[in-house]
This record gives C-alpha cells, sequence and structure tokens, in this order.
C-alpha cells in the first residue's frame, strides 16, 4: 500500500506554528499589495488613455482648422500664390483644398 504525501507538516510546536501563521499572514498582505498595485497602475492607463483620445481629438480639431485656413487662401489667392506666401508645396495646398471640399482635414 502506497500513502500519499502530504503537501506540507504542519509543526508540532507551538512557536514554529505561531512563526508559520505570521509567515502566511505576511505572504497575504504581500501578495494583497501586488493586486493593488496592478489595479493602480490599470487605472493610471485608462486616465493616460483617455487624456491621449482627448488631445488627439483637439489636434484633430487643429489640423482641419489649418486645412480650412489653406483652402482658404488657395480659393483667395490661387495655389501659386498662397504656395509662395506660405512656403509650402503646390501639391500641400491641393491636398488642404480636396481635404476641405470633402469635409476630412489634411494638412
Amino acid at each position: 500500500m502506497t500513502r500519499s504525501r502530504s503537501l506540507g507538516k504542519f509543526p508540532s510546536d507551538p512557536h514554529a506554528r505561531e512563526r508559520l501563521r505570521e509567515a502566511q499572514a505576511t505572504e497575504a498582505r504581500a501578495v494583497a499589495a501586488v493586486y493593488a498595485a496592478e489595479a493602480g497602475r490599470d487605472k493610471a492607463i485608462a486616465r493616460r488613455d483617455e487624456a491621449i483620445a482627448a488631445a488627439t481629438a483637439v489636434v484633430d480639431a487643429a489640423d482641419a482648422d489649418l486645412a480650412a485656413a489653406r483652402a482658404a487662401l488657395v480659393a483667395v489667392s490661387g495655389v501659386d500664390r498662397a504656395a509662395s506666401l506660405l512656403g509650402a508645396t503646390r501639391s500641400e495646398l491641393r491636398r488642404a483644398s480636396a481635404a476641405t471640399a470633402n469635409g476630412g482635414a489634411a494638412s
């Protein structure tokens, strides 16, 4: 007959049992601290992602404003004159005009 081995023996000495309980309690607190730190990191990542999304929306709106302003200058002055005034290429200004006409943004 085979005997199964236990996962661990419980110490018979009362002082050793108390040290074991203290070690187990300390370990449980350390594990809980790890999970709490992970939850805090996850919250920080979520806040960062929200901030990035908000900032990206602001930049996208600014890009759309820039494209509209460039397109307006092209409409007033023509593409060659607008390119000369802005130090931009004609193709950049044509893209801005096309994006504005299509409702999108390009810079």
